[in-house]
């Protein structure tokens, strides 16, 4: 759980570093710690899935380098071979990876495997004019042959990276070429051309003002002549080099213990010593245990020769001691990166149980959601079902309520009656009527296709329907409406023909043979957020208990009611007697 929780930690570290920035601090660890990057590059692959195929690619591109950095050659060659496929053949970044894997199986003694490689760099390189990397591969290859001590076909190669280095002006590049030229005739024995080379390398870097290029080719031509055995060119050359990095305020080691080594091979060891001291201060400077243990050694060998054994154990304990610390810190970058490797893998085995868990947590949630989603579709299809057969019924309620009222006994009775009143020559009075039932028949055909009409839409048709029915009846009957003066029957709105089925019950069957005359009376009041209404009737009731007209048209009416989903149906009552009716019911506004 902790290694978890750590690795969660980095891995917020490292989302919060730019890309290009984790690269540079990899580059900078090469240059102190092949074994840092390891470990680093390491943790970034861990994790990179927060990382680009690019970066990727660029991130095991310096963990190869800095596996072949610290001598693990066959790791670099299996990292090298895996990003390579990432790249065009002609593409210069691909061409560098032949020669460093080149470099890595000379190391590994693959001389065959080497050389081909070094070839096909050569081959693509000067196919495509890359012209450093055509002076890389000749390097190359002179360094294989150099390494099998075939020192014609290097010192062949060589002589192309010369002719190259002149075409294109490198001075730079040429010097260090004459060089590697001198390295090779110092091991065939020719000291001579050695020399000629040397202060040919020499020659350029004054010319350049290569100051560090000056100090290694006085270093270099001391070395030789001290080969030569020619100990007094030896020693000037050296202190040349000394002289000149002291000028130039470069800080190199070698020309102190070369200088050393000389004055050993004089007999004059204090002279020795002195110069072995001044090399062992600056490597002490810089940290270079692996340098400063070799120094320790000369300095030992000088002490017995010197016959100072009191000396003499102290460079012995003093080199031991070195020895004990490299050889004790090279143990623990290997144990520290063998570590990093056992959490890196036992960390790779737990993301991918975290995955396989991942997986199949995703399969149940798919599998979920895809549930819900049909649920989600299926009440969604009876909703709307319900919605479509709501509206369906609403709209076969209305056209009941309708039917019931425009039916062709109504119609036909009214007709009846306009006729008469034209029979009995009163056109005035007839226009009256024709006016009056068309209005009421337009009326009704309108509403129908309303959900809601206002209030005084409705009062107006009943007041329509009610003269129609008088004209019908001989004025058998008298009505008022009666409405709250709180109330804006121009704002209040109201179902379509809601009033008219009790009206129409009170005149249809009320006041059917009722010898005294009619009464209809229609009250409308407010009650905090309800519009109440009550329509109250003088005529001879009727029972609520027989299925009839009557009833069929209550429950129409509360079938309409119950529609409004507003609970206003349980408002509402009937009272009938042989004195009359009284309806009550309210609808919330």
């Amino acid at each position: 759980m902790k290694s978890i929780l750590f690795y969660i930690f980095i891995l917020s570290s490292l989302m919060a570093l730019n890309q290009n920035d984790v690269i540079n601090i990899l580059k900078e660890k090469q240059k102190s710690s092949p074994t840092d990057v390891i470990i680093y590059a390491d943790s970034l692959l861990f994790h990179q899935a927060n990382y680009s195929k690019k970066i990727i690619v660029q991130i095991k591109y310096e963990e190869a380098l800095a596996y072949q950095n610290n001598n693990n050659d066959q790791k670099a060659l299996q990292l090298f071979d895996e990003i390579s496929a990432f790249f065009n053949k002609n593409d210069e970044t691909f061409i560098t990876i032949l020669l460093l894997q080149s470099n890595s199986n000379v190391n590994l003694k693959n001389y065959s495997e080497a050389i081909n490689q070094a070839l096909e760099a050569l081959s693509l390189a000067e196919a495509n004019d890359f012209y450093a990397l055509i002076a890389a591969a000749n390097n190359a290859l002179s360094f294989i042959y150099y390494s099998n001590k075939d020192y014609n076909k290097a010192f062949d190669y060589l002589s192309n990276s010369v002719v190259l280095q002149k075409t294109h002006n490198d001075s730079i590049q040429l010097s260090a070429t004459y060089n590697n030229i001198a390295i090779i005739y110092k091991n065939i024995g020719d000291f001579k051309k050695a020399i000629d080379y040397n202060k040919a390398s020499l020659d350029i870097s004054i010319l350049k003002k290569d100051n560090i290029g000056i100090g290694k080719s006085y270093s270099n031509i001391g070395r030789i002549y001290e080969l030569e055995g020619d100990y007094k060119k030896a020693l000037f050359y050296y202190d040349q080099a000394i002289h000149h990095n002291e000028q130039s305020q470069i800080i190199n080691s070698i020309p102190y213990s070369n200088i050393a080594d000389t004055y050993a091979l004089l007999g004059m060891l204090d002279k020795s010593r002195e110069n072995y001291l001044a090399a062992l201060e600056i490597e002490v400077a810089h940290k270079n245990q692996s340098k400063i243990y070799v120094i320790y050694k000369d300095l030992l060998k000088t002490a017995i020769k010197n016959k100072d054994f009191k000396e003499a154990l102290v460079y012995q304990k003093k080199s031991d001691s070195v020895f004990n610390i490299t050889t004790s810190r090279e143990n623990e970058e290997k144990i520290k990166m063998l570590e990093n490797q056992h959490t890196y893998f036992q960390n790779k085995i737990e993301l991918s149980q975290l995955k396989s868990i991942n997986d199949k947590n995703r399969i149940i949630f798919g599998i979920l959601i895809g549930f819900l989603s049909l649920l989600g579709l299926f009440w969604f299809q009876i909703t709307k079902r319900k919605a479509v057969e709501h509206e369906k019924e609403k709209l076969v309620l209305e056209q009941s309520v309708l039917r019931s009222q425009m039916n062709p006994h109504f119609i036909f009775n009214t007709l009846s009656a306009i006729q008469n009143s034209l029979l009995d020559n009163e056109p005035i009075k007839s226009a009256t009527y024709i006016s009056q039932f068309a209005k009421l028949i337009r009326q009704n055909f309108d509403f129908v296709n309303q959900k809601t009409i206002l209030l005084s839409e409705e009062i107006d048709a009943l007041k329509n329907y009610m003269e129609t029915q008088k004209l019908r009846f001989n004025n058998k009957f008298d009505y008022e409406i009666n409405i709250a003066n709180t109330i804006n029957i121009d704002e209040v709105k109201i179902p379509p023909l809601l009033i008219q089925p009790f009206v129409e019950n009170s005149i249809e069957h009320g006041f059917k043979n009722k010898k005294d005359k009619g009464r209809i009376t229609i009250n409308i009041s407010k009650k905090k957020m309800h519009i109440c209404y009550e329509i109250i009737d003088n005529g001879k009731g009727y029972a609520t208990t027989t299925k009839n007209h009557k009833t069929h048209a209550i429950d129409i009416f509360k079938k309409r009611l119950k529609l409004l989903d507003t609970n206003d149906e349980k408002s509402f009552s009937i009272n009938s007697s042989d004195k009359g009716t009284i309806v009550k019911f309210r609808l919330k506004q």
